[in-house]
């Protein structure tokens, strides 16, 4: 398991210190924590370094952020009085229940086996055939659901979480067997609207990829979708914006339609894949279109795809179509 702060790192020094005494006191489930700040710690300080210690520190999943006081004595002296969703033994029994997950993850998946690659694809994989988003997640009648579902405990305990807790467990998981990976903040847009978003930033091999694990287990409906695992700024910045500073994600090496030699840059590429995949008796086809190939309209896809399953014959295919074309994604069947 590896200790993977990457936004402790982006702290000034003072920010640290606090960072770390308030870390501390949290884990400890102290009612009144010390700071080594002198004078006032102003509210803007406060949430950035919140932020920075819940997303470094998934397992902080306790502390309700708005309800969090701090004091100043006559002496400069500040401690901060936080407020926990749950008591100390909750939070133990919770931690204990966390931890038999993760390990019990850990050997069903095999994660001390094989490359980080191939460990990252088990681990997204899980989280798309079996943890589902709650839509109701962000209903504040039910305040005890919301508290779940931003954090890990709706994935471990409940398997149903909204992008917070899951890009919370993502990491968790991926920590836990020496994989860097970093929760990313900012929005995300669908259907024309933006909403507030959590995704994650995750380090392959020396490169650091993006990878929506959310939106992927939004489109795995009957298989398993990989629009989102391992791709560049350039692609994912089609659909989100960030709230931080991210290391800079380039590469396409580790990127699922790469490894898999399934991104396609000529129609001549596509039209073989195709015409190979029909003649060994498989009727659904994935696949990446590569941003230089010259933008095919869905109708026309189909053709090709229609008339490539017919075979010179005279014979009605059906095709059916669920492309994402903010990526290049095309997931095809034939009947």
């Amino acid at each position: 398991m590896i200790v993977d702060r990457y936004y402790y790192a982006q702290l000034n020094k003072q920010e640290q210190a606090v960072y770390k005494a308030f870390y501390n006191g949290l884990m400890a489930h102290e009612d009144v924590i010390p700071i080594p700040i002198k004078g006032q710690l102003s509210k803007e300080v406060f949430n950035k370094i919140f932020r920075a210690m819940t997303r470094d520190n998934p397992l902080i999943y306790y502390v309700n952020q708005s309800a969090c006081n701090w004091a100043t004595d006559a002496f400069g002296h500040t401690a901060i009085c936080p407020q926990y969703f749950y008591s100390r033994e909750t939070v133990r029994k919770y931690n204990r229940n966390i931890e038999n997950a993760v390990n019990n993850l850990a050997a069903q998946l095999r994660l001390t086996e094989g490359t980080d690659y191939e460990k990252e694809v088990r681990v997204h994989d899980w989280f798309c055939k079996n943890v589902k988003y709650d839509f109701k997640g962000a209903d504040m009648d039910e305040p005890a659901r919301v508290v779940l579902s931003h954090n890990i405990v709706g994935v471990f305990a409940k398997q149903k979480a909204q992008c917070e807790g899951i890009a919370k467990a993502v990491k968790v998981l991926l920590n836990a067997v020496d994989i860097k990976c970093i929760v990313a903040t900012g929005e995300a847009e669908a259907s024309g609207k933006k909403e507030h978003h959590a995704w994650n930033v995750i380090d392959i091999g020396g490169s650091p990829y993006q990878v929506d694990v959310t939106w992927d287990i939004g489109a795995s409906k009957g298989r398993i979708a990989y629009d989102y695992f391992n791709v560049t700024d350039e692609i994912i910045s089609k659909t989100h914006s960030f709230e931080d500073e991210m290391p800079k994600c380039i590469s396409l090496k580790d990127n699922y339609f790469e490894r898999n030699r399934l991104t396609f840059r000529s129609r001549s590429q596509l039209i073989a894949y195709i015409t190979q995949e029909l003649e060994q008796g498989r009727n659904k086809l994935y696949f990446r279109i590569d941003g230089l190939f010259p933008k095919l309209r869905r109708s026309e896809l189909a053709g090709m795809v229609a008339k490539i399953a017919a075979g010179g014959q005279s014979r009605a295919v059906k095709v059916q179509q669920i492309p994402n074309e903010k990526v290049g994604t095309y997931w095809i069947r034939i009947y």
